[in-house]
């Protein structure tokens, strides 16, 4: 144990030495630069300022990695410096030691990548010559995606104009590594010889595919999936979808790939064949996978198995939660049509208003499709040279919306300008972004409910969030606070019965959480929680029946664990502040 600390503890104490650590390779004096365009072998760069860096390379892998690890060096300093701000910060989060984390995703990386085929390791390799970086670095950023499965996307198809094909995309990666994540993207080309081209848009050192197209019109976009047993013996995904974008030229050549490489967790792929006008989803699972071909005019996929042979795979915690739900309810009343456009795709990417008109990006804890989380958006479209991209910190659909053509060459041009977000929600995005705990997070919104005194969200917020820190006086002063301004919200009504149960005003407590219909399994569990405890004196055969209620909910979500561990310590903690 005490061997393996050290070892752990040499290992970062090189990681954290950044960016001294990386070596001078000497590469930098071959590198040709004239304008926007840098060149190094075959490898060219295209810098255009308030755009995403572009580049191609090509060759063998061993090549491909060189020119990448040179011409991309600034970012991918620049990225590392980020990774390491992100896995602390996560770290922190999670009460590890920072040695600890890193050791873990360095051992699951060098695992993960000793299974890949030789090509790609031989490009690793090339990446770590060509930047100066260690070879244990790039596989462990490389494939630290299938080593932390922590994001949250959206995906959608739609019928267009002839039968085509439009592939919208958020990615829902702030949660994992806050504003930092959204400086880190690039697009590279890899044209590997024989193979077909493959366009990425992705982190530093991500030469897996998250997001991407190849030359002959498939494109692709992802969602994490939680499931409750990863194969820690399974093929990385985003270097799964780079080998069947490299080898594959339709929808159908795909399939056999997921019979062959069962991945190391849970995904939903969304797969468009634009040259043919046909889409479909894929969820897959360590054990098992299953499709869902476009066959109406829209298909949207979120992050859960919707397939029934997979989702009792699924967590608990997954199932009972209102994150997906709320972005279905949203998508839900997205206008019908035979035929959409590419500002159609970008309208349900930047989409907010659910079923009651409500904006859900500004409601209690509900969940938009354009969300604080976003730090990409992309749209493919069969009609259109190139693709639609935004990039950003959070509600990244709301971002200047660029047009980037297959020839690099040519500037990026503005397709959709941003669209307007209230102050307010900004500045809660800005916090809830930024790589400090969630005790500094709980005092910044205590000082923008001081600013925005109005505002009875902003109240609200500040409720939830030291509800989930068991700070129980500040979470019964704005939730009271929250639902006087408020009344009609029936989230704002739950939590204000929960902190008049905590004031021991039963009968407040019970009217209020008896009157009103919770959203989302979870938050029906706090409700009937609460309602089980403040009846237990008076009647206990009603607290039995909110109770066998309550079981109901968590039996049909297999969710025993997590109310327990999650769930009924917080409610405890209003009995133990009295």
């Amino acid at each position: 144990m005490a061997l393996g600390i050290i070892v752990l503890a040499v290992y970062v104490a090189d990681l954290t030495a950044f960016p001294g650590y990386i070596k001078v390779t000497g590469y930098d004096k071959q590198v040709v630069t004239s304008g926007v365009k840098s060149t190094f072998h075959e490898g060219v760069i295209y810098r255009y300022p308030g755009v995403v860096p572009m580049m191609e390379a090509e060759g063998d892998y061993y090549e491909m990695g060189l020119q990448y690890g040179v011409l991309l060096r600034p970012e991918i300093v620049s990225g590392m410096d980020s990774m390491i701000k992100i896995l602390k910060w996560n770290a922190d989060e999670m009460g590890v030691p920072y040695p600890a984390l890193v050791g873990l995703i360095k051992y699951q990386a060098r695992q993960m990548a000793a299974r890949l085929p030789q090509k790609y390791q031989d490009e690793m390799r090339g990446v770590s010559d060509g930047s100066g970086l260690s070879y244990d670095a790039v596989v462990t950023v490389s494939l630290f995606y299938d080593a932390g499965q922590a994001m949250g996307c959206t995906g959608v198809l739609m019928r267009g104009k002839g039968g085509s094909i439009i592939q919208g995309r958020n990615n829902d990666t702030a949660a994992w590594g806050g504003e930092e994540l959204s400086r880190m993207t690039v697009i590279v080309r890899h044209k590997a010889k024989g193979l077909n081209e493959v366009t990425h848009m992705d982190q530093p050192l991500y030469m897996g595919v998250e997001t991407g197209y190849n030359s002959k019109g498939l494109s692709f976009g992802e969602e994490v999936l939680s499931i409750k047993s990863p194969n820690p013996d399974g093929f990385s995904l985003p270097y799964l979808i780079r080998m069947i974008m490299e080898e594959c030229s339709t929808l159908d050549d795909i399939y056999p790939f997921f019979d062959k490489y069962p991945t190391v967790g849970a995904y939903g792929c969304v797969w468009s064949d634009l040259d043919a006008g046909r889409g479909a989803t894929v969820e897959l699972t360590p054990t098992a996978w299953a499709k869902n071909e476009l066959k109406g005019s829209i298909l949207w996929n979120f992050n859960r198995l919707y397939d029934e042979r997979l989702a009792s795979q699924q967590k608990g915690s997954y199932n009972i939660s209102g994150y997906n739900s709320d972005r279905e309810a949203v998508s839900a009343v997205f206008p019908a049509k035979a035929e959409y456009s590419v500002e159609d795709a970008v309208n349900f990417v930047r989409a907010t208003i659910g079923p009651e008109g409500i904006d859900y990006s500004w409601c209690g804890t509900s969940y938009a499709v354009c969300n604080w989380e976003a730090s990409q958006t992309m749209v493919f479209d069969t009609n259109t040279d190139g693709f639609f991209m935004a990039v950003g910190p959070y509600f990244t659909a709301r971002q200047n919306i660029y047009h980037y053509y297959n020839d690099f060459s040519r500037k990026p041009d503005l397709f959709m300008p941003a669209a307007p977000i209230d102050p307010v929600i900004e500045k809660a995005a800005q916090i809830d972004n930024r790589l400090i705990s969630k005790a500094e997070k709980l005092q910044q919104y205590i000082s923008l409910a001081g600013q925005y005194r109005e505002d009875a969200n902003v109240q609200f917020l500040v409720a939830y969030k030291s509800f989930r820190l068991s700070k129980v006086d500040t979470f019964v002063q704005y939730a009271e606070k929250a639902y006087s301004m408020k009344p009609s919200v029936p989230e704002y009504q739950i939590y204000a019965g929960m902190a008049a149960y905590q004031k021991k005003d039963t009968e407040k407590a019970v009217s209020l959480l008896e009157g009103v219909a919770a959203r989302y399994p979870e938050q029906d569990l706090f409700r009937l929680t609460a309602l089980e405890k403040a009846s237990m004196a008076k009647d206990p055969q009603k607290s039995a029946g909110y109770k066998s209620q309550k079981q109901a909910i968590i039996d049909k979500n297999e969710a025993q664990a997590y109310y327990d561990e999650k769930i009924l310590p917080l409610v405890d903690a209003l009995d133990q502040a009295k």
